[in-house]
């Protein structure tokens, strides 16, 4: 298999069928396979460049460094650095690494993957490093910070520094060390080639998957054992099934502004469907449609698809709830209410979203007297800054929102700090909307972070989902189905 975390998928899968009453373990190692050494390295070199005013490393790319920080005098020996500037740039970069200029992140896509073992049931990360004691908070704080706004959980427990400095003792080691815990390893996950192949030689060992982290390492001997499979990046749709999704966060199939969407919708066993409202006859035809009606009147009869009594009539026959997003007030407020009420949609069966510009207060008024136990819901994207300069007064707004009926708010996965955002809103005790995930990868990393409920146009070819999208600025996704000639 090509694809490390489908492996690791399919693999913890059988594991959970096989030992469904003991607690199993993943192990991970820090330096390998979380922390990401190549980005660590590419910053410090680059940082010394800049306080030496050389250019060595000017056209380096993060990438390119696949050698692990305790053989960087080798890795010099290309740049043709003397002896003396190699034992100097040494010498710096040991006390650089200590100080608190050294620049760390973590391997993108690997905390999301951790923390989605950690919703698992009976499911533990076991977190192992060789470092020197001075560097074991370092790591355990820059790890904690990694996962500050997904509220990663990080037992002090479930670390572990092996007093033994060689990959295959030090694996073996960290190994019975969790094993002494009671957990049962079902994956052992390191950069060193030399600490599988010592884990793969251990007695009892044939259920742990063996992952090689393709990023820095001391040797780049091939593994001896070939049961272990090689990858570079977490990718959560690859890990993560449709099955696997929460039942309580609340799914939204987005913009459903015309039947193929509609029939897309319908078809699939996502609960909640939007729809985006507006008036454009005199009649009162409610037009689905995302963008302002055009002022030609006959221009917009004819871009008319799908009116909205008749979405609603099909919604019922298929038991599914829905979402309307107002678009303009004037009268399509009083017009939709009498339609909901009409095809007998019950307050459960029924999400009301309007920007606060739009609907004010006394139109969020009016939907709270109308169906008092519905969703009704607004964005509040303008609120992030405050939240994280003035949070007294960014909560004050909030709660004044809430008086006018409004009970659920709803952030741009967009915003530079949305997940920061959203952890504070859930602290304040509000519920939280997801819009705006563009991909099934980042809809995951939303799921990870566990709003109450998650709007997305459901384009997911991977799962067999192809969502159109809502019409915004005339674009829609579309996609043709290929003949296959039979022989």
């Amino acid at each position: 298999m090509n694809n490390w975390m489908k492996a690791l998928s399919l693999h913890y899968g059988y594991m959970k069928e096989q030992y469904p009453d003991r607690e199993l373990m993943l192990i991970f190692d820090i330096d390998g396979c979380i922390n990401d050494m190549q980005y660590q390295l590419f910053r410090a070199l680059r940082t010394f460049d800049q306080l030496q005013g050389t250019h060595y490393f000017y056209r380096l790319k993060p990438d390119e460094i696949k050698i692990h920080e305790d053989l960087l005098s080798s890795f010099l020996t290309e740049y043709q650095f003397l002896p003396e500037q190699k034992e100097a740039f040494l010498s710096w970069y040991t006390r650089y690494r200590k100080s608190s200029r050294v620049q760390l992140r973590p391997m993108k896509g690997v905390i999301e993957t951790i923390c989605w073992f950690q919703m698992q049931s009976r499911t533990a990360i076991g977190l192992k490093n060789i470092c020197s004691r001075d560097m074991r908070q370092k790591t355990i704080r820059a790890l904690k910070q990694f996962g500050k706004d997904y509220q990663l959980e990080l037992p002090k427990e479930l670390f572990y520094f092996p007093k033994h400095s060689s990959p295959a003792e030090s694996a073996v080691e960290s190994l019975v060390y969790f094993q002494k815990l009671g957990y049962h390893v079902i994956c052992f996950a390191d950069s060193e080639t030399q600490s599988l192949d010592a884990i793969a030689n251990e007695k009892d060992t044939r259920d742990i998957l063996l992952l090689h982290a393709d990023t820095v390492y001391r040797s780049n001997d091939t593994p001896i054992t070939a049961a272990v499979e090689k990858g570079s990046s977490y990718e959560l749709r690859e890990l993560v099934h449709e099955k696997d999704l929460p039942a309580y966060i609340d799914l939204v199939w987005h913009g459903i502004n015309d039947r193929k969407n509609m029939q897309q919708f319908l078809a699939s066993p996502i609960q909640w469907g939007e729809v985006d409202v507006h008036v454009v006859q005199e009649d009162g035809s409610v037009l689905l449609q995302h963008d302002s009606p055009l002022k030609d009147e006959t221009a917009v009869t004819d871009q008319v698809d799908l009116p909205l009594d008749e979405l609603l009539a099909e919604f019922q026959k298929h038991s599914k709830g829905i979402k309307i997003d107002f678009k303009d007030k004037s009268i399509v407020l009083r017009k939709t209410i009498k339609l909901l009420k009409k095809q007998g949609f019950d307050d459960d069966h029924i999400w009301l979203n309007g920007n606060i510009d739009v609907l004010k207060e006394e139109g969020f008024k009016l939907l709270l007297a109308a169906f008092p136990n519905a969703i009704r819901q607004t964005a509040v994207d303008f609120v992030s800054p405050l939240v994280f300069s003035l949070p007294d007064q960014a909560k004050n707004i909030l709660l004044q929102l809430k008086s006018w009926g409004i009970n659920r708010f709803s952030i741009s996965w967009e915003l530079e700090k949305c997940a920061a955002l959203l952890q504070q809103l859930k602290k304040w005790g509000f519920e939280v909307n997801v819009y705006n995930a563009p991909d099934l990868e980042q809809f995951l990393k939303v799921m990870i972070l566990s709003p109450r409920s998650i709007t997305s146009d459901f384009n997911f070819p991977e799962w067999n989902y192809y969502g159109r999208g809502s019409g915004k600025d005339g674009i829609q996704s579309d996609y043709v189905e290929q003949q296959v000639k039979v022989k």
